[in-house]
């Protein structure tokens, strides 16, 4: 690496990689570094690679290095989406938060890909400001038949933000043939 890495405090922690804190190249990031324990292979390489082609539409917190080791990004001066739903009491802001990743789990489906773990997002969504940002693609894929506004969905309905009995057609329909006009009704209940 030619470029200067300083690690900092751990931020984040989980089953495959720890995020710390960092200064890279003289700039505050986050860094990405597998964990001892994981047995999990190339996850970096599949994060970074994603990681980058979603930063083409706007998602993700900004790549700025990777190498076999380690996962140099953007760092996210804000709080876990799990830790804003606790404190944050004004419905309109939130639906805005909700719109927003709603409005990412499309451009997901329509490039066919899997973030995995949408309807479990608390962890895997930083809200920055007004503004939301969705990290962890280690696990992102290429399918055929893809679930991220579904999933998103399922955790909606199961925190009680939307009525699961009001859009369990529309869902299934969506399922079905997500075409921008099945997604247009969806869209209607955040």
């Amino acid at each position: 690496m030619a470029k200067k890495l300083t690690f900092g405090e751990v931020i984040g922690k989980g089953k495959r990689g720890v995020v710390r804190e960092c200064t890279f190249d003289g700039k505050k990031c986050a860094v990405k570094v597998p964990t001892v324990e994981s047995d999990a292979i190339c996850r970096i390489s599949n994060e970074s690679y994603w990681l980058k082609r979603l930063n083409e539409y706007g998602i993700g917190p900004k790549f700025v290095y990777a190498d076999d080791e380690v996962l140099v990004m953007e760092f996210l001066d804000g709080v876990h989406l799990v830790d804003y739903l606790k404190v944050e009491k004004d419905d309109k802001k939130i639906r805005k938060v909700f719109k927003k990743i709603l409005k990412e789990c499309r451009v997901m489906d329509k490039l066919k890909l899997n973030k995995l773990e949408m309807h479990r997002i608390t962890k895997n969504a930083i809200v920055v400001g007004n503004d939301v940002v969705l990290i962890d693609f280690e696990r992102c894929k290429r399918v055929l038949v893809p679930k991220n506004v579904t999933q998103f969905f399922q955790f909606l309905i199961k925190r009680g933000f939307v009525d699961g009995s009001k859009i369990l057609k529309d869902l299934k329909r969506y399922k079905e043939d997500n075409s921008e006009k099945n997604f247009k009704v969806l869209e209607k209940f955040v």
